[in-house]
């Protein structure tokens, strides 16, 4: 079957997926248990449940084959989301149902809904009205946010208490959990930050800002700041059970979770904070991408004590090929050695071709340390830099280098 290949990993295309809001009753309101939204497919399969009884999947008999297939996924989704967040997800008190349609047509639509007992029971509900033509980012989401609404009933939320959460968050999360996106995402929000391109705090934690919802790769690093807290139950804990209660989003609740502080502006400082932390943590083991050289660079320069303070200059720092006319300079020799472990450092972690460079610039700067002549010191740096421009031309060419964990 189609849908069980694409279970196990094939690609899907995504052309014009349909996919209620984040929380499903504002945009379509209550659907009667009595009254699905799914075409009538003839005779009903028996449903299956997962071993918790927390899912069940409805299908016609016409497509009873596809019931055990869709469970797996779901639970397969409920899994990744629970190791993510450190949270039990799935309740029978709050039963997360999936409706298999009979159509056959290619239809992508994944609908989501909430259903509401006579008795005042509730059920979250997802329907696949083609099981075969389902969009799978979008089963994926919904499933999800599913689960977190079941999850804020448990705590004790009501229709007139539960607030939204915001979409950033969500799809944030949930790209975040896709390990091969990480570094990708990291560079793509440095180089924003880098060039001054994301917003206050006030505005990048906001319930709906520009930053979050055109680039997602700054949401998926909003989203790992709180997934990747210590204590990140207790924070996805409370989150889910502030909204679940009746509070609203704010900025705020952001720095109180993250941060420790509601105050925006020691936010801000403490975003600035992290992401300098962000060009330092290594995603993956050996691996070396664009962002990683650009931001290596950044390494390649001196801050003399003496620069800054003679007349006419006009900034602090000096490069590699000054520090070599000016290898006399006590000043020199000292920023020199206080940027050596630096260089080493910021290689840490990367492929071989990025360590190797590093090595070579370590070279140059220990013998300008040690008062090593212009001649040596040139060519010292003439091999470091000739590395280094063949490792930029190859990151340049979109190249991702990696070290495999035989050569670590």
């Amino acid at each position: 079957m189609f849908f069980q290949a694409r279970l196990h990993g094939l690609p899907c295309r995504v052309r014009v997926p349909v996919l209620i809001g984040l929380w499903a009753w504002a945009t379509v309101g209550y659907a009667q248990p009595d009254g699905p939204r799914l075409a009538h497919a003839g005779v009903p399969a028996a449903p299956v449940y997962s071993k918790d009884g927390a899912v069940v999947v409805y299908s016609p008999a016409s497509k009873a084959g596809y019931r055990m297939p869709v469970l797996s996924f779901v639970n397969q989704k409920r899994d990744e989301l629970q190791r993510a967040l450190r949270l039990k997800l799935g309740s029978q008190a709050c039963l997360l149902e999936v409706a298999i349609g009979g159509q056959s047509n290619g239809d992508q639509r994944v609908l989501a809904t909430r259903l509401r007992d006579a008795g005042g029971g509730i059920r979250e509900r997802i329907e696949l009205p083609d099981p075969e033509g389902a969009d799978l980012a979008c089963f994926r989401r919904a499933i999800c946010v599913a689960l977190l609404r079941a999850w804020m009933v448990d705590a004790g939320g009501t229709e007139a208490t539960m607030r939204d959460l915001p979409t950033w968050l969500i799809d944030g999360m949930l790209r975040y959990m896709d390990r091969a996106k990480r570094q990708a995402d990291v560079d793509r929000t440095l180089l924003l930050w880098s060039r001054a391109c994301l917003p206050p705090a006030a505005e990048l934690f906001a319930f709906e800002g520009l930053a979050t919802s055109r680039e997602p790769a700054v949401a998926a690093v909003l989203a790992s700041w709180f997934l990747e807290k210590r204590q990140n139950a207790l924070v996805i804990e409370s989150l889910l059970r502030s909204a679940a209660t009746g509070t609203s989003w704010k900025p705020e609740m952001a720095g109180m979770l993250i941060a420790g502080t509601n105050d925006l502006h020691a936010l801000d400082a403490y975003v600035d904070k992290r992401l300098l932390a962000e060009g330092r943590v290594v995603a993956k083991p050996g691996l070396t991408t664009d962002g990683i050289v650009r931001r290596y660079r950044a390494n390649l320069l001196l801050y003399p004590a003496s620069f800054g303070k003679t007349l006419g200059q006009k900034r602090a720092w000096c490069s590699f090929q000054e520090a070599v006319t000016r290898s006399g300079d006590p000043n020199v020799r000292l920023s020199a050695a206080a940027q050596l472990g630096r260089v080493k450092v910021a290689a840490v972690g990367r492929d071989g071709m990025l360590l190797a460079v590093s090595e070579a610039y370590a070279a140059f700067l220990e013998a300008l340390v040690r008062g090593a002549q212009e001649g040596e010191l040139s060519r010292l740096l003439m091999e470091a830099e000739g590395m280094r421009r063949v490792l930029e031309q190859k990151a340049m060419r979109g190249e991702i280098l990696q070290r495999t964990m035989e050569g670590v």
